[in-house]
């Protein structure tokens, strides 16, 4: 056995922790980790990021069903618009520039962070129920999901906040984890391309060392986060996350010009 990368078992459950209880994919923290500390091709990266999200959030899917933490009016209303819009970013990533795609990953997460940290240390008003699925917002985040793998959870949960159908903040979360869930699957499925699937196999041994330990990881935290946001201030908790996006994406950005 390959203990090569064990220090990713410890990140694993960190940032499985974090996906589950922001409602965000984990792709955003798992893209910079295997950008930096594994060094794949930047597509592969973000199929891996893909493979790597689907047990983390499939443990998430089990416990949130579990707890009874899932509206399911309003998961069937938005894979309605996001699987197929997954499905034409999934294909066109094949014949985007692999830079350009790692810029458009990067300048997304910090444009979304630094709304997040915006909107969440300023007062607002309160919102007013409603009954409305943001449709264009749906179909623009499926997209980005197939195309940068994320996208999804950031653009789609602020409209799922005040549904009217919507009990309590974990619903928002545990609604969330669902959609995303099914959507890395198609967005994944997608990308496998006959060329595609050929770089997998010369970097499969690479890619066995990784997952050894990546995938126990996040059905862990998979599990521990859905616990965690019933209790959570979830002002501070999009403090935190946007402040580590805005991070996350300037060591990209930064990687870019070097």
């Amino acid at each position: 056995m390959d203990f090569t990368y064990w220090y990713l078992f410890p990140i694993g459950i960190i940032i499985s922790i974090l996906a589950m209880t922001s409602g965000i994919s984990g792709a955003n923290f798992w893209i910079p980790v295997y950008l930096f500390f594994i060094g794949l091709n930047p597509k592969i990266v973000f199929w891996l990021a893909l493979l790597t999200m689907l047990f983390g959030f499939g443990s998430g899917v089990i416990r949130n069903i579990y707890q009874g933490t899932v509206n399911w009016y309003i998961v069937k209303q938005y894979l309605i618009l996001t699987v197929p819009a997954a499905v034409v970013g999934s294909l066109l990533a094949s014949y985007v520039n692999e830079k350009v795609l790692i810029f458009i990953f990067s300048f997304f997460i910090f444009i979304y962070g630094t709304y997040q940290f915006i909107a969440s240390i300023t007062s607002q008003k309160a919102k007013v129920k409603h009954q409305k699925v943001f449709w264009k917002v749906g179909i623009i985040a499926g997209f980005l999901k197939g195309l940068i793998a994320t996208g999804l959870g950031k653009l789609i949960v602020p409209g799922m906040w005040n549904h009217e159908r919507i009990e309590h903040p974990s619903e928002v979360i545990g609604s969330a984890v669902v959609i995303i869930f099914i959507v890395d699957i198609v967005a994944a499925l997608t990308r496998m391309n006959p060329v595609f699937v050929n770089e997998l196999i010369d970097n499969r041994t690479v890619l066995m060392s990784v997952l050894i330990f990546v995938l126990p990881s996040v059905v862990i935290g998979g599990h521990i986060g859905p616990q965690i946001i019933r209790n959570a201030d979830v002002n501070r908790l999009k403090i935190f996350i946007s402040l580590t996006l805005i991070f996350v994406s300037i060591l990209i950005c930064s990687r870019l010009l070097t």
